[in-house]
């Protein structure tokens, strides 16, 4: 009977699934960490602002210094439409409005999607910031999060009517294609460039993750250090840093530089993303920052340039429907 009164003196519990080896110390068990990952509920809508701060400065070989500073700001809407057997989901993209200031020196140029009739003057920066407005592109977004492929109708004719408009104007036909190119829409609408993990992850935990970013018309790749910098019981703040950013191709169209591509050398940066994500895969709030630098020769005849560029992303929720 000894063994039954100690049985009713144990606490109710429900059972365990192993069996512990005499004199054995009881094993400290890891609470469960929920899966970290970004997705979009299917039948929902979710709309983002994201804030773009761009300062450039170009140093020409005769000592001239040239700079420049953009602001815009984009209404971003993502809707989920259908989901795959592999849990692939497909979303349809598009930027709403787009609010756009440049200033140079004394030169002034703003812009509004909604007022587009109030633009003073065009310079090709504008045009080339302004080529996503109209077009829903659907993008294909993999269980963890990331961008498995983008394209769709819409996307699909606007290239085709660039080829048809353009075709004899090859290089204008080349920088409106970047304008428009999968590393563009990637820029804007993949919030969290690959950090989230996906996975069930310690709170103590770092790994690694390969990210491409595009920045001012230039790719660039580098492995991301990736840590839970606040974790919490629902949200938790995810931060990557990228300390040696690599140019990805010898040749890109900068935004301002319709007429020629360029020759990438010498090109150094770092980045940092900070990615607030709460339970659903909800992203509340995402933050790049980079620093880049290279030297820039144009293909058609000019004398190279040295250009730094600082940028800063920022992307926040604003509503579900």
């Amino acid at each position: 009977m000894l063994w039954l009164a100690l049985w009713l003196l144990l606490p109710s519990c429900p059972l365990q699934l192993h069996a512990q080896i005499a004199g054995e110390s009881p094993a400290v068990r890891e609470p469960l960490r929920p899966r970290l990952l970004a997705s979009f509920p299917v039948g929902r809508i979710r709309y983002y602002e994201l804030s773009e701060s761009t300062r450039v400065e170009r140093h020409l070989p005769d000592g001239t210094l040239q700079r420049w500073q953009r602001q815009a700001r984009y209404l971003l809407r993502f809707y989920a439409f259908t989901e795959r057997d592999n849990q692939m989901t497909e979303v349809a993209c598009r930027v709403e409005r787009l609010t756009y200031r440049l200033q140079q020196d004394t030169l002034t140029v703003a812009f509004d999607s909604e007022h587009p009739e109030q633009l003073s003057r065009r310079i090709p920066d504008v045009e080339f910031t302004s080529m996503l407005l109209g077009t829903e592109p659907e993008i294909l977004f993999s269980p963890y999060g990331d961008i498995a492929r983008i394209g769709g109708e819409q996307l699909q004719w606007l290239r085709d009517y660039l080829r048809n408009e353009l075709g004899t104007d090859t290089l204008l036909l080349a920088s409106k294609l970047a304008a428009v190119s999968d590393a563009r829409w990637a820029a804007l609408f993949d919030m969290h460039k690959g950090i989230i993990p996906g996975t069930r992850i310690r709170e103590d935990s770092t790994w690694q993750r390969l990210v491409t970013l595009w920045i001012e018309g230039v790719e660039w790749r580098d492995t991301a250090h990736i840590h839970i910098a606040r974790p919490g019981d629902t949200s938790r703040l995810i931060v990557g840093v990228l300390p040696a950013l690599q140019s990805v191709s010898a040749t890109a169209w900068l935004p301002d530089m319709p007429r020629t591509p360029v020759q990438i050398d010498h090109a150094t940066g770092h980045a940092q993303i900070a990615v607030e994500l709460a339970p659903r895969g909800l992203i509340t709030s995402s933050e790049l920052h980079a620093h880049t630098e290279y030297t820039a020769t144009p293909l058609r005849g000019s004398t190279p340039f040295r250009q730094t560029v600082q940028v800063t992303f920022s992307w926040r929720f604003l509503r579900e429907e």
